[in-house]
């Protein structure tokens, strides 16, 4: 079968998704194709498309703009002859509905933060399919009238190399990182900060991991500057010594005021890292408190996402006391084993490949 995927392509959560993709539908033995969409222009990198690192691959088109013209769409699938086109958090409803009266077999996926009822209608009538990689997700196209497969989302090989490498913890220190990326409204990095530096044990040690600029940092830096435990990062590294550095510490600290699917967790997954975050969904369909890592309680006040999906604050107290709890080296290493065997097990990617692979033939998963 030729299989197409539409999606971002370049050093982003959502992109990475479209990769991994990309991968089980090779592993199946399809011929794949990416049709590769440019960031938008506004906000951070915009514009973006990559080509270097793992975003050099083969038989990658580069559209002309994020909304890309029906015509370009039509042109690809006719210039590769793609038989099932793989989408995910693509609202061009009308450009797709037009590949699957062609004849394309058209699967898409919707973060929940952003699908809503307004969305319903042409959705079902542009996808034969939609699907879910989360069970929050699959309940909310439920309530919404949509029959949403479920897919596990399980660890990339990729992750599992890395994993499998990872070097032996320094026994001085008890690392912290927190993945921020943009640090939008989504990352309460504020929080995390405030609970990190009421812990006192002079052996924990704080990462914060962003790719905004510098001068965007001042509050974060201005909170970091009264701890010296902290360090603040502020690179946009290759994906190998990305992946080589979240796994040289020793917690993942992944609290999020709302999720869409939280990568961090299963990049943690897969390293055998423990986790610390919000007692929420889909959070914690990835952690199970005392299991793999540890829950702590959130609060809301009234705010939601556009889709109406509520946003969460992590109990800054609780949050100190989780990572002080995750001092004690014999839980780190008990919740860091559960971690691989969830990995190994439930979370393996050879069940994100199957399912993948009955979307793409038509079949239940």
């Amino acid at each position: 079968m030729i299989a197409g995927v539409v999606t971002k392509w370049f050093n982003r959560g959502q992109p990475v998704v479209g990769r991994y993709l990309r991968s089980a539908l090779d592993e199946l033995g399809h011929s794949t194709h990416i049709l590769a969409r440019p960031k938008k222009e506004r906000g951070p990198m915009p514009g973006a498309l990559a080509s270097d690192d793992v975003w050099d691959q083969p038989g990658v088109t580069q559209a002309s703009a994020y909304d890309i013209p029906a015509a370009e769409y039509e042109a690809w699938v006719e210039a590769n002859g793609v038989e099932v086109v793989f989408c995910d958090q693509n609202y061009q409803f009308g450009e797709i509905r037009r590949l699957r009266e062609r004849g394309v077999r058209t699967v898409g996926r919707f973060v929940w933060e952003h699908f809503s009822p307004e969305h319903v209608e042409d959705a079902t009538a542009a996808y034969d399919v939609v699907y879910s990689f989360t069970r929050a997700e699959q309940a909310r196209y439920r309530e919404l009238g949509i029959a949403s497969p479920y897919i596990t989302w399980g660890c990339h090989p990729e992750l599992v190399a890395v994993g499998d490498a990872r070097p032996a913890p320094d026994p001085r220190l008890v690392r912290f990182v927190f993945p921020g990326g943009f640090l939008g409204h989504r990352k309460p990095v504020e929080e995390v900060i405030q609970a990190f530096t009421r812990t006192t044990d002079e052996r924990l040690r704080l990462l914060v991991k962003t790719q905004v600029k510098r001068r965007q940092l001042k509050p974060v830096i201005a909170a970091a500057e009264s701890d010296r435990r902290i360090e603040i990062l502020v690179e946009d590294e290759a994906t190998a010594d990305h992946l080589q550095r979240l796994a040289a510490n020793d917690v993942c600290l992944a609290p999020a005021r709302w999720e869409g699917l939280g990568l961090p967790l299963y990049e943690a997954m897969a390293f055998g890292m423990p986790v610390i975050t919000n007692d929420d969904p889909p959070l914690n369909e990835a952690v199970s408190d005392g299991v793999n890592g540890l829950l702590v309680a959130s609060s809301t006040d009234g705010r939601t996402t556009r889709s109406g999906i509520p946003v969460h604050t992590p109990d800054v107290g609780e949050l100190a006391e989780a990572i002080e709890r995750l001092a004690d080296d014999g839980l780190r290493a008990r919740l860091g084993r559960a971690q691989l065997e969830l990995r190994d097990g439930e979370r393996s990617w050879r069940h994100t490949v199957e399912g993948i692979g009955a979307l793409a033939e038509g079949r239940e998963p």
